[in-house]
């Protein structure tokens, strides 16, 4: 589960995560199609953290709902969080991975999603250092080079995860 994408269908199409965010921000970040104008708000947040703290406030629940519900058959399940240490939930899951690239990387693919420079710093510099992370997590991925290149290396971690589990 990706807990972004999490966050984006909620932003797009849930009539109450809409309601709620135009009630902090105002009509401004509602689009003509009726969902949340994702960079407008992100200008918003990013350059204030009690701005940030608040829309979190409301996202955060509706994404641990989200797969709290969806992990409840017992299956195993892998959940992408950005923000996995940040907010300390490091304790509700297994084992952890830290997917790293170098900064400068990091810029670089914000911008090919279309993300101002100023905005990806800023979007950076309100997370734990990825270098802090890696130290962190149990295991970690290097992402500097091809997706093909990490694709291989997450198929390696899956069969030695299951040779270790089976």
């Amino acid at each position: 589960m990706d807990t972004d994408a999490v966050v984006h269908a909620l932003l797009s199409d849930d009539a109450d995560t809409i309601a709620a965010v135009v009630g902090l921000f105002g009509e401004s970040v509602r689009l003509a199609a009726g969902g949340i104008d994702r960079a407008a708000v992100g200008k918003l947040v990013f350059e204030d953290g009690e701005q940030l703290a608040k829309l979190e406030a409301i996202l955060h629940p509706r994404v641990r709902a989200a797969w709290e519900s969806a992990t409840a058959d017992g299956e195993d399940w892998v959940i992408e969080i950005p923000l996995l240490f940040e907010k300390n939930l490091q304790k509700n899951v297994d084992l952890t991975i830290c997917v790293f690239s170098d900064p400068q990387s990091q810029v670089e693919r914000l911008e090919q999603k279309g993300m101002i420079r100023t905005q990806a710093l800023a979007r950076m510099k309100r997370q734990m250092p990825l270098s802090e992370k890696a130290e962190l997590a149990d295991i970690v991925l290097l992402n500097d080079g091809s997706l093909e290149f990490l694709t291989k290396q997450v198929d390696r971690l899956i069969s030695k995860i299951k040779t270790l589990y089976n």
